[in-house]
């Protein structure tokens, strides 16, 4: 396991007297695995929510408990006894209101006092009020329950992920993404913030907007790995058919080809491209770059 690159005692302060259990949606995820690591040292009573319950391996005071958006019956297990939510959309599905809201009033009968919702960076705009996601968010702010909302930009651990597989398979990253600019973070910042809203006062009723400290072009981005990766990696942009025609080939299922070439065009009008403070201003610290991600990282591309 990558050591982690941010000190645990960065999100200690402003502690709430006593944190109730915590149910984390999302448990394997890049963000939810970590928050769950954090949540546990810090001693929080936690569960993670997965669909493979047996397969999980627990730290101790974390219960892993079977959870599926898809399997309404798997839901008031999950929820037994808890009092705080991690929340987040599970997979690339275009309505994921049509599942989260449910849950939402189910755990707000169950007794959950207050949510942390991760959506999207620019969720709170016009141009998104008919996604399924701000469908979400509208219908926890006025549910009455304690609520955090955090918008993350693009993710860097993209680059080890489904990029990372296109720069091994293709030689090379090739995305329609132009000369746009991504204000890209760290998923271990996001879950920082996560634990930092679950376990601390102060972050009812907010909506952080979560960005690194720079934005990069794709191309600047590909030139950091290739400088930390000792070797010359490829970029160029290609056209949405071409990239349709990349993720079908790669088993990708139509909707959520269709959602990403979406974000693509997001990123071409630059509306991933503005920094946020907030990281700073709630950690206490820089967001991690994009250069120490890279050093993290490394050998995913070499």
């Amino acid at each position: 396991m990558k050591s982690r690159p941010f000190p645990l005692e960065s999100i200690h302060s402003k502690k709430c007297a006593m944190s109730p259990k915590i149910l984390v949606i999302g448990a394997t995820g890049n963000v939810g695995h970590t928050l769950v690591e954090l949540l546990a040292e810090q001693g929080s009573s936690v569960k993670a929510a997965t669909r493979h319950p047996e397969t999980y391996t627990a730290a101790p005071g974390v219960e892993a408990v079977a959870f599926d958006y898809e399997k309404p019956d798997t839901w008031s297990a999950a929820l037994d006894g808890i009092g705080r939510l991690f929340l987040l959309a599970q997979g690339a599905g275009n309505e994921p209101d049509q599942a989260m809201i449910p849950f939402l009033n189910q755990a707000q009968t169950a007794g959950v006092g207050s949510v942390v919702l991760m959506t999207a960076m620019g969720m709170d705009t016009a141009a998104m009020e008919a996604r399924g996601l701000r469908k979400v968010e509208r219908h926890l702010m006025a549910s009455g329950l304690a609520y955090t909302i955090l918008r993350p930009t693009w993710f860097m651990q993209n680059f080890t992920g489904y990029m990372g597989e296109m720069i091994q398979q293709q030689g090379g990253l090739y995305m329609p993404t132009g000369d746009a600019k991504s204000s890209f973070i760290n998923t271990h910042d996001i879950a920082a913030m996560a634990a930092a809203a679950l376990t601390e006062d102060g972050h009812a009723g907010k909506e952080y907007t979560l960005t690194g400290s720079e934005a990069l072009s794709f191309a600047e981005a590909v030139a950091v790995l290739s400088d930390v990766a000792g070797r010359a990696i490829p970029y160029g942009t290609v056209s949405d058919d071409d990239t349709r025609e990349a993720l079908t080939g790669a088993g990708w299922a139509s909707g959520d080809i269709d959602l990403m070439l979406y974000l693509y065009n997001r990123v071409r009008q630059g509306l991933y491209a503005p920094v946020s403070p907030d990281v700073s201003d709630v950690l206490g610290r820089p967001p991690i770059t994009l250069r120490q991600f890279a050093e993290e990282n490394a050998d995913a591309w070499r």
